[in-house]
Order: C-alpha cells, then sequence, then structure tokens
C-alpha cells in the first residue's frame, strides 16, 4: 500500500517536482506570442476577422486540442494509478472539446446529414463524448483520493487556469455575446483556456517521463 491507499506502484519522483525553468521560458513565451498576436489583431480592428468561425483563432484552438489530447494521451500509456486515471479522463475530455468546437451545423453535407446537424447534432455528440468520462471515473474510485492530491500539487494550476478562462469564455458565449462585438473577447478567453490546457498537458507528461526514468 502506497500514499494513495492502492497497491499501484509508487511513484519515483514526489508529486509537484519542480517545473525545468527552460520548461517555464518556453511556456511563459508562448503565451506572451499568442497574446500580443490576438490583441494586436484586435487593437488594429481585426479582432473579429480573427474571431469567425473557422477563423484564425479557432483554429488556432483546434490545433492546441489536438497537441493535448495528443500529450494526455501518452502520458496515459506510460502512466500508472491516478495518473493513468487522470490521463485517461483529460485525454478524453480534449476530445469532448475539439467536438465542442466543430459546429456540425456549418459542415455542409447530404439533406440528411443537414437536417440531424441542425435537430441537436452538436448536443448530442458533445453529451455522449462527456458521459463515459463520468464513468471512467468512476470504475476507478479508487484513484479519487490519489486524484485529489494530483489536483492539489502546484502542477495542476496550469488545469485550473484553463478552467477559469473557458468559463470566462462560456459566459461571453451565453450571457454577454451580442451579433459580433464582444466575439472576439469570447474566443480570445477560449484560446487562452486551450492554451493553458495544452501547458498543462505539457507539463503532466514531463512529469510522468521524469519518473519513469528516475531510479526508485
Amino acid at each position: 500500500m502506497n500514499i494513495y491507499g492502492a497497491s499501484w506502484p509508487r511513484p519515483r519522483v514526489a508529486i509537484g517536482t519542480t517545473t525545468p525553468l527552460s520548461h517555464i521560458l518556453v511556456s511563459t513565451l508562448l503565451v506572451v506570442a499568442l497574446n500580443t498576436i490576438a490583441l494586436t489583431a484586435w487593437w488594429f480592428g481585426r479582432g473579429v476577422e480573427f474571431a469567425l468561425e473557422y477563423g484564425p483563432m479557432e483554429q488556432t484552438q483546434l490545433f492546441l486540442l489536438a497537441i493535448s489530447l495528443i500529450l494526455f494521451g501518452c502520458a496515459w500509456y506510460t502512466a500508472e494509478g491516478p495518473e493513468k486515471t487522470a490521463s485517461g479522463a483529460l485525454a478524453m475530455l480534449c476530445a469532448a472539446g475539439f467536438v465542442r468546437e466543430i459546429d456540425v451545423k456549418k459542415l455542409n453535407g447530404p439533406d440528411w446529414y443537414n437536417w440531424i446537424a441542425h435537430q441537436g447534432l452538436q448536443e448530442v455528440l458533445f453529451v455522449g463524448m462527456t458521459v463515459p468520462i463520468l464513468w471512467y471515473l468512476f470504475q476507478r474510485r479508487n484513484h479519487w483520493m490519489g486524484l485529489l492530491r494530483l489536483l492539489a500539487a502546484p502542477s495542476a494550476i496550469p488545469l485550473f487556469v484553463a478552467g477559469a478562462f473557458l468559463l470566462a469564455g462560456e459566459y461571453f458565449d451565453s450571457q454577454v455575446v451580442v451579433g459580433t462585438r464582444y466575439m472576439f473577447w469570447e474566443e480570445f478567453f477560449e484560446l487562452n483556456g486551450y492554451l493553458f490546457l495544452l501547458l498543462s498537458a505539457w507539463n503532466h507528461w514531463l512529469i510522468i517521463q521524469r519518473r519513469r526514468c528516475t531510479p526508485a
């Protein structure tokens, strides 16, 4: 038995391992670069153009989600115990987010598809991809205490930041957006949410790799 109350192998490096300076510098550079590009476009009156459906900002969001999915998937393949459960749940969450960002109503197809797409297909797909996450976590309920410890670690901070940005984007989407006036800010918050999700995935993957390479 170990600190998680389960008989999976003891981690070789303590949770919350110090993040390498190079990782911090690259992460900071990525955040500054993407935000500078987006805000510069807004400053010069190109904000709406950047935020249009499947415009530069949404394309970037899809790219960030895809890379996050790959990183969490790779971490799931090599991780153990609660970290494996966390990797799998977050990979599925990235896949659900990817589906959410693809507006099936605008993917023109045969008449039967267009009819289904406008009758709630988007919502059905999203629910169909989020419910399995809850079932997956329920099946691994013996890891819940370990998951709470992972969430309490400093390495989980980017994940909470991502959640805050995505909630802000959802608020703009459902409560504030009128026409195109606030469209840019909705996409801007979502862009940062997916950016910090990527940073969380990258950090998580690095921690898993360091543990595999560190002698017990």
